[in-house]
């Protein structure tokens, strides 16, 4: 198979697009022209590598990024969880201070203070009413 060095129009510095440089390598007549050509294939072929490396590194932080929110639903339900058995506590709570739970102490004296009527613990809880 014979190839038809037809091509005697030099780059002259041309910018050639990826379809005009096979064709350069493939008919141009001078080896200057044709080494022109090489290399701009090269140097493309080099900035397209360059932007699948950018590519890829952003496609792995996007997956990282999506694996991160593919678990948020079950961290979600574990919150709203632990919501709903603190709310059930703070009832409990209520319940047990000012509700029927609860229990007047009497102190006559200072033997009671000392002695008879200790609370175990005492928290109190200012909530949105604190001044």
């Amino acid at each position: 198979m014979a190839t038809n060095y037809f091509d005697t129009t030099h780059i002259d510095g041309k910018k050639l697009t990826p379809e005009e440089i096979g064709d350069a390598i493939r008919h141009k007549k001078f080896g200057v022209d044709v080494r022109e050509a090489m290399a701009q294939a090269l140097e493309y072929c080099m900035r397209q590598a360059q932007k699948v490396d950018v590519l890829e590194t952003e496609v792995k932080n996007l997956d990282e990024r999506v694996t991160k929110l593919e678990v948020l639903p079950d961290k979600v339900a574990d919150i709203k969880r632990d919501i709903g058995t603190i709310n059930e506590e703070i009832t409990k709570l209520k319940t047990a201070v000012f509700g029927d739970g609860a229990t007047e102490i009497l102190i006559d004296s200072q033997s009671d203070i000392n002695n008879v009527n200790k609370a175990k613990g005492i928290s109190i809880d200012y909530g949105n009413d604190r001044c």
